[in-house]
């Protein structure tokens, strides 16, 4: 095969891949994030609880759920002006459907095979209004698993877990995943956001978001072709 030929082949995939790519908002860049942390340990040891829920807004706890009845609302004034809106007691139902949505997936689940299971539903509002959500789930501190919820896609992230990943994947919990994340909870953010008391202007470091904000498979795939790709193109112009 003729050098011309191979190098156009290889700007092809590249292009492709570039594609394929999904972009998320720059750090920075007036993004705004809600965060709700689900941690259930389906066969609590005495003593132990059995799950919590924890909220986020740009990196801030307003709200420790215990899933028995306990709540904890943060002294921080911004965290006590987020339960005088109108989402609050939405928010809160919501949160506890969801707890029990999620101790039926792993009601069966053997203590050897995963001791703790964490659920993190995050949805973030770009600087243009757009919002972007995602669920991400996880084993014993690891998360193996990330649903987009823009284009109702899944992403593995670890090997293995296969019996957790196929109650995960089905359509009627893809529509959930969707409808909370995207519909609600981009509702609460917006809210919240209008009726904070101070700028919520975010102030991590471009290093803190980016790990907030998942880089979809295709972009990480296209990144290293780059890496690949392009050394090998200038190369193939040299020899031609």
């Amino acid at each position: 095969m003729a050098p011309a030929t191979i190098l156009y082949f290889l700007l092809t995939v590249l292009t492709r891949l570039l594609q394929l790519s999904e972009p998320l908002p720059a750090a920075g860049a007036g993004t705004h994030c809600l965060v709700h942390e689900f941690i259930i340990n389906p066969k609590p040891l005495p003593g132990q609880q059995q799950c919590k829920v924890q909220s986020q807004l740009d990196q801030r706890i307003f709200l420790s759920y215990d899933c028995v009845g306990a709540m904890a609302i943060s002294p921080d004034v911004h965290a006590g002006k987020l339960n005088s809106t109108k989402s609050w007691n939405d928010l809160f139902k919501t949160l506890q459907d969801l707890i029990t949505e999620i101790k039926k997936l792993w009601w069966d689940i053997k203590p050897e095979e995963c001791a703790s299971t964490v659920a993190r539903m995050t949805c973030c509002q770009k600087a243009d209004g757009n919002i972007l959500g995602f669920w991400e789930f996880g084993c014993n501190g690891k998360f193996f698993l990330r649903f987009h919820s823009n284009n109702k896609t899944w992403e593995d992230l670890l090997s293995g877990f296969s019996s957790m990943k196929e109650k995960l994947k089905n359509v009627e919990l893809s529509e959930l995943l969707y409808r909370t994340s995207l519909v609600d909870c981009g509702s609460w953010l917006k809210e919240f956001l209008e009726h904070s008391e101070e700028n919520l202007e975010t102030t991590a470091p471009p290093t803190t978001l980016a790990a907030t904000l998942p880089t979809s498979k295709a972009t990480r795939l296209s990144h290293r072709a780059l890496l690949l790709i392009l050394p090998c193109s200038l190369i193939l112009l040299n020899v031609v």
